[in-house]
């Protein structure tokens, strides 16, 4: 396949990790530690784009390194969870209250199953790295716990869409 011929998404991220990893280098991340971010970015800029909500002030590229390098940021515990991008978690509803997301939340996440709940919880506020995950819960590699986190995360959203909270 050439590359006047390969589909876009794969033609952006081969424009665009190698620049993202030479950041987190320089950051004093691993090429590991990149690659989880930088899948997390492409898996948000994909979400947004299928939903149409994919508002680009600036290229495609620049869109994926600043949301990579603010999941990474965030994998590092450098940024607060209200400036992650949209679609790094699961949305809330601005119109109930907090008590009610909060709950929606936790019975979305009890619904996702228990092994979902620690993988999640080890990943967001553990901090664990995607090979100490996969260590721990005898996945095959790092890969297999990113795919499993990704799978959990759609379980999530899924349970929190047919919530009475998310329909308000």
């Amino acid at each position: 396949m050439t590359r006047q011929s390969e589909d876009p998404i794969t033609s952006l991220y081969r424009d665009s990790f190698p620049d993202f990893a030479r950041m987190i280098r320089r950051m004093g991340g691993s090429l590991e530690e990149a690659k989880d971010a930088f899948h997390d970015a492409l898996l948000i800029y994909i979400e947004r784009e299928r939903a149409r909500k994919l508002n680009l002030h600036s290229s495609p590229k620049a869109y994926l390194l600043g949301t990579a390098r603010i999941c990474w940021l965030h994998t590092r515990g450098k940024v607060p969870i209200s400036e992650l991008p949209e679609g790094y978690e699961a949305a809330e509803p601005e119109d109930t209250n907090e008590e009610e997301r909060e709950q929606s939340l936790l019975e979305s996440l009890v619904r996702s199953g228990k092994k979902c709940m620690d993988l999640l919880k080890a990943f967001y506020y553990d901090h664990c790295s995607m090979q100490d995950i996969a260590n721990r819960f005898g996945f095959n590699g790092r890969r297999s716990a990113t795919v499993q986190k990704y799978k959990c995360l759609e379980k999530v959203r899924e349970a929190i869409k047919t919530t009475q909270a998310y329909a308000q």
